[in-house]
């Protein structure tokens, strides 16, 4: 066997592999995708409780955007913890699989 046969060899043998290994390597891209979701939820839902607590103080030290910033926190909270089912409804309408 002569180093150009070695090399087609070696070539098609990695894309044998790849394609026999593709299912497994979709599964574990999806359950990392799904825990770095979970995790993404809970650090968004902390951050929207703090700037919840900021918007609070300012509306209570009788700051103007006060309000504002109530509105814009708990809007950005109901966003977060909606994210799941806005995300369920859009695959169920588009066909995207089983949650």
């Amino acid at each position: 066997m002569n180093t150009k046969n070695k090399i087609i060899f070696v070539l098609l043998s990695n894309v044998i592999t790849f394609i026999l290994c593709q299912p497994a390597f979709a599964a574990s891209l999806k359950g990392t995708a799904d825990a770095l979701g979970v995790e993404a939820t809970k650090i968004g839902l902390a951050l929207g409780v703090f700037a919840l607590a900021v918007a609070g103080t300012f509306l209570a030290l009788g700051k103007q955007e006060g309000g504002q910033k109530v509105t814009f926190a708990v809007i950005g909270i109901i966003v977060i913890l909606s994210a799941p089912t806005i995300i369920s409804i859009l695959r169920g309408v588009t066909g995207g699989g089983v949650a």
